[in-house]
């Protein structure tokens, strides 16, 4: 199974322009891995995890495209993580001759309802949905998904992380969360993960947040998972979804994570495993 890193950045992206912070000015200076748009993930070349604004771009510089796009993921409804045009452009007025398979939208019903004020119709689109709801499973052809309820924003209410097995190998991509609540932990027991992407939008903040994980969350998220036997010592695990306000530019968060076994994602990134 192959990974890319389409983006690793929270809402704000880095660097956001209305912000002078030391992270965002020596995002604007160096670039390369301090530069990070909004979060979102491509599996193989065939399910898509997260679609924000900046997918189109990230395609672009990252060498991808979506021709093969058969599935997408999307965690909630937030514009970071669900952006409909990206969505709209598939309808054929948008793509000349280019033929495409037919897509399966998996998300929670608040995505369903923004797609719904979009406008484009579904037989355009060429898509069918699918809701979700925590601990549901759903089987895709060569993949099983099943939803994990994430501790997000009440707000959103349905945010989810997804378990995404092909068969041989076992990812959980857990964003947007907080720190889960107890009746998830039940649905990771024996799970034995093969790799993990975490959120880590707080990073080297002190404060923990009913909403995002800081490194010390993060760290106590891992440790619950091992005992529970989720994930093992050759489990790999990435950190990725960073905050301008909390996370400092690319090396120094690398060293900050590396000392609680965690690698840092930045855009680009492809893992296989």
């Amino acid at each position: 199974m192959k990974i890319t890193f389409l983006g690793t950045g929270a809402a704000q992206g880095i660097p956001t322009p209305y912000c002078n912070c030391s992270t965002c000015m020596q995002a604007r200076k160096f670039h390369g891995k301090n530069m990070r748009k909004r979060t979102s993930h491509i599996i193989n070349d065939d399910l898509l995890v997260d679609m924000g604004p900046d997918l189109f771009s990230a395609c672009a510089m990252h060498d991808v495209d979506l021709l093969n796009m058969k599935y997408t993921l999307i965690t909630h409804s937030h514009l970071d993580h669900f952006f409909a045009q990206n969505l709209g452009m598939r309808t054929k007025g948008m793509r000349a001759q280019t033929e495409l398979p037919h897509l399966t939208l998996i998300a929670p019903s608040s995505v369903m309802t923004l797609l719904n004020a979009y406008g484009s119709t579904d037989e355009g689109m060429e898509l069918t949905r699918h809701p979700i709801h925590p601990f549901d499973r759903v089987e895709l052809d060569k993949y099983t998904v099943k939803s994990i309820k994430a501790q997000h924003l009440q707000t959103v209410g349905d945010a989810v992380n997804y378990i995404i097995d092909d068969g041989e190998r076992k990812i959980l991509i857990a964003s947007d969360t907080a720190i889960y609540e107890e009746e998830v932990w039940p649905h990771l027991e024996n799970v034995n993960l093969d790799l993990v992407v975490m959120e880590c939008t707080r990073s080297i903040s002190t404060k923990s947040s009913s909403v995002h994980l800081n490194i010390r969350d993060m760290q106590f998220m891992l440790g619950k998972m091992k005992a529970i036997q989720a994930i093992n010592e050759n489990t790999i695990v990435y950190a990725t979804h960073f905050s301008h306000q909390h996370c400092p530019p690319h090396e120094e968060l690398s060293s900050a994570l590396r000392q609680i076994g965690v690698q840092c994602a930045y855009d680009g990134l492809i893992v296989e495993i």
